[in-house]
């Protein structure tokens, strides 16, 4: 890419994407991209997580949202026609030569097992290699999910997987809703591929940094804070700086680097997560914590609550995965492209910076 392409990008406005912004502007790890940067959003859509980056990297309010090479296009990304319009009417009024890649950051993020079958990542995924299609791009980043990976042994035990493990035909009985849709996006994107477009793929683990207390991202954060996380367990998971995350969307995808890359930094159990994250935002208080011995067995004999109105979200097999899974995910791939910083750092930033921010 040279300084006469135009790189389009979705979720600008979200956590990720306002990283990823924030690196394409060379205010992360690299030099950024010399090329006009024309950001999807809706109308309604707040730029209160781009004001925050910039406020956490220290820069003046307006450096990120209103670079000269930054242009905000509002637009329905759920129509790829209605998408494409916007992008012709857009550039030929600006004068700006048509998008020439794409950057597809923009999710609807819920991991819960109860939540809505309705999640709009798979047809989102489908709209935008649409318009990509349409547009001619010479290549399409395309953030999945390590929610899409899968081993093979039982509940509880360790394992170590990697970016070869992908594994769209399990069963649906124990996947949430968010997997599934992330694994028919991914599946759509090398149904691309094979067709010839150029593509790159990442799949972060659970992405820690920082934003508006509401906003989805930053559940974990504000529940810490608040007091209302009642439990942890000895389970674990992958966890990565959103700032690693941006810098290695970035690299592969001026590098046309096809991956998948597993973007996991380190696996850590819950409850040393939950520890390290009240210490970095100031909190003192002892959370309950639920072993895998007795409380799996525990949780599989009362399964037949899970029909049951209200609780029986809390006694699906999906549940017991995400609490007390041990799967370890080989982040080797993304650490060769961009290297990671360490855990501690990771919370310690956000941490101090969320104390701050949110008072």
């Amino acid at each position: 890419m040279d300084s006469t392409d135009t790189l389009f990008i979705t979720g600008a406005t979200g956590q990720l994407g306002a990283f990823v912004l924030a690196e394409l502007l060379g205010r992360l790890s690299t030099e950024g991209f010399e090329g006009s940067i024309l950001c999807a959003r809706r109308a309604s859509s707040s730029m209160a997580q781009v004001h925050m980056v910039e406020d956490f990297l220290e820069l003046e309010r307006g450096t990120l949202a209103m670079a000269s090479n930054v242009k905000w296009m509002n637009c329905d990304l759920s129509d790829a026609h209605h998408t494409k319009n916007a992008i012709d009417e857009y550039c030929a009024k600006a004068n700006l030569p048509q998008p020439s890649t794409i950057i597809h950051a923009a999710a609807t993020i819920n991991i819960s097992p109860s939540a809505s079958k309705e999640t709009s990542n798979e047809q989102l995924t489908d709209e935008m290699l649409k318009l990509a299609e349409m547009l001619g791009v010479k290549h399409f980043t395309h953030i999945s999910s390590i929610a899409v990976m899968g081993g093979t042994v039982a509940l509880g035990e360790e394992e170590v997987i990697g970016p070869e493990h992908f594994h769209p035909n399990r069963s649906d009985a124990f996947l949430s809703n968010y997997a599934l849709g992330k694994i028919a996006s991914e599946l759509r994107v090398w149904a691309a591929h094979a067709a010839g477009l150029s593509i790159s793929i990442i799949r972060p683990g659970v992405i820690l940094g920082m934003g508006p207390k509401a906003n989805a991202p930053q559940e974990l954060w504000a529940r810490i804070l608040d007091g209302k996380l009642p439990l942890t367990t000895d389970g674990s998971t992958g966890v990565v700086d959103v700032r690693d995350v941006a810098s290695m969307i970035l690299k592969a995808h001026t590098q046309k680097v096809e991956g998948p890359l597993v973007a996991v930094a380190e696996n850590v159990p819950f409850y040393e997560l939950v520890d390290g994250m009240n210490t970095a935002i100031g909190v003192r208080k002892n959370i309950k914590r639920l072993n895998a011995n007795p409380w799996l067995e525990r949780m599989r004999f009362l399964g037949f609550l899970s029909h049951i109105p209200l609780v029986g979200r809390f006694f699906t097999p999906q549940m017991r995965i995400m609490l007390f899974s041990r799967v370890k995910y080989d982040g080797a791939s993304g650490g060769a492209v961009h290297p990671y910083r360490s855990l501690g750092q990771t919370l310690n930033d956000f941490g101090t910076f969320l104390q701050k921010a949110w008072k």
